[in-house]
């Protein structure tokens, strides 16, 4: 049997069934440094677009937890992924986003960068004994999903297929990599990454909390799949928005009545709707901190206004929400709590995703087939 995991007095072991993780471990700030180094420094994490990175020398700047990365196309036409870090001195060699030329340039002592890494200027080279000809630019490996682009630290990780799970033909079928970005919000929430995720995973709340959303999707009626680095539900989209929705002629009947609300794990939560994807990205800024990066990409432009005013709308409320979840997590005494047994089994999902990461288990946690209601209830009889 395992030991244990306990960091700063918090069992970090695998809920049981119906239970979640202790109130601490969304609060504690060494809880939090261990999920930098145990899950981000080891997952494929979403770090940038192809959508912003289009012609050779277009660059993203990022980060997979506390790690500073950079994304580039290089004159070759790959995109690949680097340290963000000038191996002089450890200057981060490019901000924000843009075209960077034909080199990413240290601002501090002027070492240049190939867009394929190689370190191709150093000025006063003959005072370095060092072999410089070794000292390009970390590479990172690199994970292409349209329109998403995946980084991982980890060498020893699983491969960005395996770790990505059914979603590549889900988004081939949306014609995602066709699809053109229309908006991004930011949003600095004061709550821990995880409380954030959860919030994403579950339908229970949706009828709570928001209004559009409700009217948009049904949740007795969905099913969920399981796999070992992500899940996600199919949700039947109601009529009434059926009936109003952009023409979808690459798509069969049924595929017109869903939307795909996803997970990859840590951090990202996909959704893919009949012409429409968007995504939401839980970036830790600390143990009670993120940046949220919100963006949508479309077939089309057909109801822009109202996808806009609906995307940030959905989003305010859920941020409303999860800031007193937060709150309360710091109550002192606040026993251990639970999740509904369908429409928060993804929580269940997660936390053990967590706990696996934490703990070193690597047994599967895949599921045979698709949940549903009937199912869960049946199952919990």
């Amino acid at each position: 049997m395992t030991e244990p995991v306990i960091i700063d007095g918090v069992d970090l072991s695998e809920p049981a069934p119906g239970r979640v993780l202790p109130p601490r471990a969304f609060t504690s700030p060494a809880v939090y440094d261990a999920e930098l180094e145990r899950i981000f420094a080891r997952s494929w994490v979403h770090v940038a677009d192809t959508t912003s990175l289009r012609s050779p020398g277009d660059f993203v700047t990022g980060s997979i937890g506390t790690t500073p990365v950079v994304v580039v196309r290089g004159h070759d036409g790959e995109i690949r992924t680097f340290l963000n870090a000038c191996r002089h001195r450890g200057t981060t060699v490019a901000e924000g986003s843009g075209n960077c030329g034909k080199s990413l340039d240290c601002p501090y002592h002027a070492w240049s960068y190939a867009t394929d890494g190689r370190l191709i200027g150093v000025p006063d080279r003959e005072e370095f004994t060092c072999d410089l000809s070794a000292m390009g630019l970390v590479a990172v490996r690199t994970g292409v999903l349209a329109p998403m682009v995946f980084a991982c630290l980890d060498a020893g990780a699983p491969t960005f297929e395996d770790w990505i799970g059914a979603w590549p033909p889900l988004m081939k079928l949306g014609r995602a990599d066709e699809m053109e970005f229309l908006f991004e919000y930011t949003y600095d929430v004061d709550v821990n990454w995880k409380v954030y995720v959860e919030n994403g995973l579950e339908g229970y709340h949706v009828r709570f909390v928001h209004d559009m959303l409700d009217d948009f999707v049904e949740t007795k009626t969905a099913r969920h799949f399981f796999e070992e680095h992500a899940n996600y539900t199919h949700a039947f989209v109601k009529p009434d928005y059926v009936a109003m929705a952009p023409p979808a002629p690459h798509l069969m009947e049924g595929d017109r009545l869903f939307a795909r609300f996803g997970h990859v794990f840590p951090n990202l939560i996909p959704v893919m709707s009949p012409g429409e994807f968007s995504y939401l990205r839980i970036d830790p800024l600390g143990p009670e901190k993120v940046r949220l990066v919100a963006r949508s990409f479309a077939l089309g432009s057909e109801f822009r206004e109202l996808r806009e005013e609906s995307f940030d709308r959905t989003n305010k409320q859920d941020i409303a929400a999860v800031s007193r979840v937060q709150r309360g997590l710091r109550a002192r005494g606040l026993p251990v709590g639970a999740h509904a047994c369908f429409l928060e089994t993804r929580i269940g999902h997660f936390e053990r995703m967590v706990a696996r990461a934490m703990t070193g288990k690597t047994h599967s946690l895949a599921h045979d087939g698709p949940i549903t209601f009937e199912k869960r209830m049946s199952e919990v009889a």
